[in-house]
């Protein structure tokens, strides 16, 4: 309240219309923003799922524009969830090892912040990933696998006007749609958490 007077175009100006300068400026001044995990006890992981949708709401209310222009808007990335892994799960983007796909299928509990829940949502050396349209096999998970999906849409469609962000709200949206409809090939994965 003190450093940003109550309001939070402040904090918008203080970005200096950086996406990543305000995902910063929110973890760093606001707790609830600041979604880090420790990964095999080695290295930090930083999410910051919330931080990211905040800046990506703001962009999309403001269709880029004065609030909501952000030169480097491509910096964010897909938001680190639960929906989204599952529609790469669906659409043949990503698999999960047996022990995995029968723990997200068996709705059972994965712990918060242990090993597969970091890999589903955030970096990993462990998931395989493929892009279908390149018809690649890749290290990574849904961060990277989104970011491959981003590339390859650029790659045939140059002009496209797209970024993760869309991606992630195409993919989302998709999701929530095909478990309405009751089309969910697969559950998504049960982690109890504040990040979600």
């Amino acid at each position: 309240m003190q450093k940003y007077q109550c309001s939070f175009t402040n904090c918008i100006a203080e970005a200096d219309h950086s996406a990543a300068a305000l995902v910063n400026i929110l973890a760093a001044n606001f707790p609830c923003f600041n979604d880090v995990v420790r990964f095999e006890n080695r290295k930090s992981v930083r999410f910051l799922k919330r931080a990211q949708i905040c800046v990506a709401d703001v962009w999309a209310a403001f269709d880029g524009e004065g609030l909501g222009q952000f030169d480097d808007i491509d910096k964010i990335t897909m938001f680190a969830d639960y929906r989204v892994p599952q529609i790469l799960n669906t659409l043949g983007c990503l698999w999960y090892s047996p022990l995995l796909d029968n723990t997200i299928r068996h709705k059972k509990l994965i712990e918060s912040g242990c090993s597969w829940e970091i890999q589903l949502r955030g970096q990993s050396d462990v998931s395989i990933t493929r892009l279908l349209f390149a018809h690649v096999v890749l290290l990574g998970c849904a961060i990277w696998c989104v970011e491959l999906l981003r590339r390859e849409i650029l790659r045939s469609h140059p002009d496209a006007k797209i970024n993760a962000i869309l991606i992630d709200f195409f993919l989302y949206d998709t999701m929530k749609e095909r478990e309405v409809e009751g089309q969910e090939e697969i559950p998504h994965h049960r982690t109890r958490s504040i990040w979600y």
